[in-house]
């Protein structure tokens, strides 16, 4: 399932929608076939136990085997079949849920570190975890079984960058009054910002701190 369009601003882009790696559903597969032998097996044993009347039995174990497979196997993998993980042009979202849904939103802004981790087999499947870093109470959010996980982290760490620029520069244009380009260059924006203060647009401490700002995503 996609993620919703109507969800985003108007202004807003939708970057990537991405569903969990397959290798989530590893422990599910695994679980349907223990649930299929454990049923045969069951059924042999009621077989072996009982001569006469096996059906309320095998009834019985039918039900045990069901009710497990739908927890361990069947639940697990609805939860992956709802799971997405999208980034906008503003935010970095997560969504999960069959009917009562959770939605996690980080904006870009508030993005201090992308780090990512792969096993030597998730290496091999081209999965991994990633660990997000970012202000407020909230400071790291892990998300679990990511595709290609170091292309995605270069592409949240690419649009960060292109995020905040349009921040930045959009804060210049509204001190200096004129509507500003598109996703300007950080050397742009520091010959922008010098070229301010020496009309007397920007004060010495305003044009410091945005250098500083500035400075930091080189």
């Amino acid at each position: 399932m996609a993620f919703p369009k109507n969800l985003l601003a108007d202004h807003e882009k939708l970057i990537f929608d991405l569903k969990p790696h397959w290798v989530a559903l590893v422990p599910s597969v695994l679980w349907t076939i223990a649930a299929i032998a454990a049923l045969l097996l069951g059924y042999r044993g009621v077989e072996e136990v009982f001569d006469e009347n096996t059906r309320n039995a095998k009834m019985v174990v039918g039900a045990v085997v069901t009710i497990a497979w739908y927890f361990l196997a069947a639940l697990p993998a609805m939860r992956w079949r709802w799971t997405m993980f999208v980034l906008t042009s503003d935010r970095l979202i997560t969504r999960s849920g069959i009917v009562a849904k959770h939605s996690r939103e980080i904006p870009l802004e508030r993005i201090n570190d992308v780090t990512f981790t792969q096993s030597v087999l998730e290496r091999v499947l081209g999965a991994g975890d990633l660990l997000i870093e970012s202000a407020g109470e909230r400071g790291q959010t892990k998300i679990s079984d990511v595709r290609k996980p170091e292309q995605v982290q270069l592409m949240i760490y690419k649009q960060t960058e292109d995020n905040s620029t349009r921040v930045v520069r959009g804060q210049m244009g509204e001190i200096a009054g004129h509507t500003p380009p598109v996703e300007p260059s950080v050397t742009e924006q520091l010959d922008d910002l010098g070229r301010l203060r020496k009309e007397g647009v920007l004060t010495e401490e305003e044009f410091q701190a945005k250098k500083a700002e500035l400075l930091k995503r080189l």
